[in-house]
C-alpha cells in the first residue's frame, strides 16, 4: 500500500467516522472489530486534502471509457457464486452465528453463444457497485453510472469452452476499501482469453461492497476500516521512511515496526488468506461435483496461481508463503508483509511495482529462494494497476493516476502477467522474462534465479 493511498484512506477514515456521528450508531454494543478509543487523533490534515481534491477533481468526470478488445483465441464467460465458510465465524459482524461468506466472480474461456449479450463493465451488478463507490469517495452518487453502459466481453454464464481437457486456474484478491472483486475487470478478461479460468474474490466487510448472487447487498464495515485507518495513521511516517530507504537492514527493521503499529495490516492479511484458502479448497470440491457445475473435471489444480493488487497482491504473496497449492504468485503493487518478513518466498514470484512505489518489495525480491522478477512500470501510481487506468484524464489530474496511457498500461500489466504465469503454469518460455524489452521501454526489469 503505498503513500499516497494511505492519505487518501485516512480522508476516506475521517469522512466515515463524521458519517458515523451523523447516523448516531449505537456504541454500547460494540462490534468484536471495534478497538481502542473513538478518538482518532493525529489523521494527516494532508489526507484530507487529499481525498477533498480528488473528490473535487473527478465528481463530474465523463465516461468515455471501453474494455481493451482480449487478444487471446476464446471467448468469455462469466458466472458468480457464494461460498460460507462454516469452519470460521464472521469477526466482522455482532452475530455469533455469522460464518465467513464470500462472494466469488469467475471468467473462464467459453463456447461462442449466438446472439448473447455481454454483461457490463463491471459485471451485472455495476451500476450498484458504481454507486457504492462514488459514495465512499464522496463524489455524486451518479458519478460511474456510465459504466453500466459500458459492454465488457464476458457472456453470462456461457458454455465452459470444451477445446481443452482442463485449465490452469488463477485465484486473484482485490486491494483493501474501495477495492472489490471487479476492479481487475480488463485484467480477468485478457488472463481468460488466453486460456485460464480465473477466480476474483470478493472479501467480505473489506470490499466497498458484495452483491450476492441472491441479491443481498454487504457494504464495507465502517467501524473496521476506522480501525484500519487509525493503524495507517501511525504507520504512515514509518511507511514514507520505508520506501525511501535502500538499505536492507533499515528496511527489514522499518517494516517490522510498521507491522507492529499496525495491527489490522496483520489481522487483515491473515483473513484474507485463509478466504484464499478457503477457496480453493471449495475448487477442489467443485471439481469433483460433476452433475452440479460447469467446473467438474476443468479445473487443472496441479496449475494454480494466485494474484492480487494492492492488499490482494501483499495476500497473494502471503498464499503463496503457506500454501504449497500456489505454483506462481503475482503481487500487484502492494506493500508485502507477513510471513515472508521472516521466511523468503520459495514460489516463483513477480513484483510489479508503480513508480512512487518502486523500492517497496525489493527487499522480498533480493531475498527470494525461487525465481523473482521486479517491474517497474515508469509513469505510473497506485491506481494504474486496475480498471481506473482506463478513466478519464481528470483522474489523472486529481493525482490517482499517473502519465502513462491507460490502455498501455493495461498491455505491459498483461503481457508481464501472461508471460510469466504461461511460464510457470504451462510451461512457455517468454523472452520478456529473460531481460528488459525493448517493446515496453517503459518498464525497469530485473530477474534473479538463486541456485536450488
Amino acid at each position: 500500500m503505498q503513500t499516497i493511498e494511505i492519505l487518501m484512506l485516512l480522508a476516506m477514515v475521517i469522512v466515515g467516522l463524521s458519517s458515523l456521528r451523523r447516523l448516531r450508531l449505537n456504541w454500547a454494543q460494540p462490534p468484536r472489530w471495534r478497538r481502542g478509543s473513538r478518538r482518532y487523533s493525529g489523521l494527516s490534515i494532508l489526507g484530507v486534502a487529499a481525498g477533498l481534491v480528488v473528490a473535487a477533481s473527478v465528481a463530474h468526470a465523463q465516461f468515455t471509457v471501453r474494455l481493451p478488445q482480449p487478444t487471446g483465441p476464446y471467448q468469455i464467460g462469466t458466472t458468480y457464486f457464494a461460498l460460507v465458510d462454516e469452519a470460521r465465524p464472521e469477526v466482522f459482524t455482532d452475530d455469533p452465528k455469522d460464518h465467513r461468506e464470500l462472494l466469488v466472480r469467475c471468467w473462464y474461456p467459453a463456447q461462442p453463444v449466438a446472439g448473447a449479450k455481454p454483461e457490463p463493465f463491471w459485471g451485472k451488478d455495476t451500476k450498484e457497485v458504481g454507486q457504492r463507490l462514488a459514495e465512499f469517495m464522496r463524489m455524486p452518487k451518479n458519478a460511474f453510472d456510465d459504466l453500466a453502459r459500458v459492454q465488457s466481453h464476458a457472456y453470462t454464464d456461457a458454455p465452459l469452452s470444451r477445446s481443452k481437457s482442463s485449465y490452469p486456474v488463477l485465484v486473484f484478491s482485490h486491494g483493501y476499501i474501495p477495492g472489490f472483486a471487479s476492479q481487475n475487470t480488463a485484467q480477468m478478461e485478457e488472463l481468460a482469453s488466453h486460456g485460464y479460468i480465473v477466480f476474483g474474490i470478493g472479501h467480505t466487510h473489506e470490499t466497498v461492497v458484495n452483491i450476492f448472487p441472491d441479491g443481498r447487498v454487504v457494504p464495507f464495515s465502517k467501524v473496521r476500516l476506522a480501525a484500519f485507518g487509525q493503524g495507517a495513521a501511525k504507520a504512515n511516517e514509518l511507511n514514507t521512511k520505508y520506501a525511501a530507504a535502500t538499505d536492507p537492514a533499515e528496511k527489514d527493521s522499518l517494516l517490522r515496526r510498521i507491522v507492529a503499529e499496525w495491527p489490522a495490516l496483520d489481522e487483515s492479511l491473515r483473513i484474507w488468506t485463509a478466504d484464499v484458502r478457503f477457496v480453493l479448497n471449495q475448487l477442489e470440491k467443485m471439481k469433483s461435483d460433476k452433475p452440479k457445475n460447469m467446473f467438474a473435471g476443468k479445473l487443472d489444480l496441479k496449475r494454480i496461481g494466485i494474484f492480487g493488487m494492492s492488499f490482494g497482491g501483499a495476500t497473494a504473496g502471503q498464499v503463496c508463503a503457506v500454501d504449497k497449492r500456489c505454483k506462481a504468485g503475482i503481487n500487484l503493487d502492494g506493500l508485502q508483509s507477513g510471513d515472508l518478513i521472516d521466511h523468503p518466498i520459495e514460489r516463483p514470484f513477480m513484483f510489479m511495482q508503480s513508480e512512487a512505489g518502486r523500492n517497496i518489495n525489493r527487499l522480498f525480491f533480493e531475498r527470494a529462494k525461487n525465481d523473482a522478477y521486479y517491474v517497474v512500470v515508469k509513469g505510473t501510481k497506485h491506481f494504474n494497476y486496475s480498471d481506473f487506468s482506463l478513466f478519464s484524464p481528470d483522474y489523472r489530474k486529481a493525482g490517482l493516476l499517473g502519465s502513462i496511457d491507460g490502455d498501455r498500461m493495461e498491455v505491459i500489466m498483461n503481457a508481464y502477467a501472461l508471460a510469466f504465469f504461461d511460464q510457470y503454469l504451462r510451461g512457455k518460455d517468454s523472452p520478456l522474462l529473460k531481460t528488459p524489452s525493448a517493446s515496453y521501454p517503459e518498464v525497469e526489469f530485473s530477474s534473479r534465479r538463486p541456485q536450488r
